[in-house]
């Protein structure tokens, strides 16, 4: 995901930073492939108790952080460029469980591109 992430962050001028990040929150404390609707939420406040100790982000970065974490489950399409790229670069990930990302259910021109969609699956498949 982290890889999805950056590649769409050059396309569409997201913070790099905050996508990086949120690959490695998101989904950091589920607790399930399955249903766990609060698990964004908990990656949240993880990332919130480890900013400043375990890395720095400023403030407007970690609230982007933030809101990219609560909010990637909720199925939006529209947020602020560095959320939309960290759903789009989860999004692109659904392949890992055997589900293709729908071109539909994602943010940005960047991720609907056929080319990029292709690239991921293959990616989350191996």
């Amino acid at each position: 995901m982290r890889e999805n992430g950056l590649r769409l962050a050059g396309l569409t001028g997201a913070r790099a930073d905050v996508v990086e990040l949120f690959a490695y929150f998101h989904d950091a404390c589920r607790h399930n492939d399955s249903h766990d609707p609060e698990h964004g939420a908990r990656g949240a406040d993880l990332a919130r108790n480890l900013v400043g100790s375990v890395f720095d982000l400023d403030p407007e970065g970690l609230s982007l952080l933030l809101e990219a974490c609560i909010g990637h489950t909720r199925g939006e399409t529209v947020a602020e460029i560095t959320v939309a790229t960290c759903w789009d670069a989860d999004r692109l990930d659904l392949a890992r469980v055997g589900r293709m990302p729908r071109p539909d259910r994602l943010c940005t021109v960047a991720a609907r591109d056929p080319a990029i969609i292709a690239w991921a699956c293959t990616r989350s498949r191996i």
